[in-house]
């Protein structure tokens, strides 16, 4: 799904304070679908057993029964880091995993959502880095 008008991708990837992170390339409206999170679908109950083996992060649960391994580095949507006051947010279409803008992003700016609270706990084991928290 191509979520701009025309070829060109609204992102890219570069160095970020954590690694690696998805930048805006140009402005993203407030509602924009940015990019899907890809990869294999996997029953969560093996996602759960790799994830507390410590053996994959990049799994995104759709269901209970459903996990989306986004391993693989052609998933774009991997790159995009967690953010307590992230500017944006994962939503669920027909199946797919989508980042969504939740405000104006801007040309430059780090393209952010929450992982949620259980993800944080399960690997960040020093806390949590992103602006806001680095900023406390």
């Amino acid at each position: 799904m191509n979520p701009m008008p025309g070829d060109t991708k609204p992102y890219r990837v570069g160095r970020s304070h954590t690694g690696l992170g998805l930048f805006a390339t140009a402005p993203i409206r407030k509602h924009t679908l940015i990019v899907e999170y890809s990869g294999p679908r996997i029953p969560t109950p093996v996602a759960h057993a790799r994830e507390r083996a410590g053996r994959s992060k990049y799994m995104f649960e759709i269901s209970a029964r459903w996990t989306i391994d986004g391993a693989g580095r052609d998933n774009m949507g991997r790159y995009a880091n967690h953010a307590c006051r992230p500017n944006a947010e994962s939503v669920l279409i027909r199946g797919k995993i989508f980042l969504k803008a939740i405000r104006r992003i801007l040309p430059g700016e780090e393209i952010t959502y929450d992982y949620g609270r259980e993800y944080v706990a399960l690997f960040f084991k020093s806390g949590c880095r992103c602006a806001a928290c680095r900023d406390k």
